[in-house]
């Protein structure tokens, strides 16, 4: 059941690549061949870095902010 929640993609495109909707398309149709439908990105967002710390681990909080502004209860 949808519960208004989605599996968002959330990219850095490596060196050598420019955020493009054909690159969109690419990583999602790369998804769809390789994933379960429940596991598969409905959407794909690109962004310049990740949020990292010193150690290079992701800050996962960081990176899902912006899409829980505005909603009372992040995950």
């Amino acid at each position: 059941a949808d519960r208004g929640e989605e599996v968002k993609a959330v990219v850095e495109p490596a060196e050598g690549h420019e955020p493009s909707d054909a690159l969109a398309a690419a990583i999602l149709a790369h998804c769809e061949e390789r994933l379960a439908g429940y596991k598969r990105p409905r959407s794909l967002d690109f962004i310049t870095a990740m949020p990292r710390d010193p150690n290079g681990k992701l800050y996962k909080r960081r990176l899902r902010e912006p899409y829980w502004e505005g909603f009372e209860r992040p995950l």
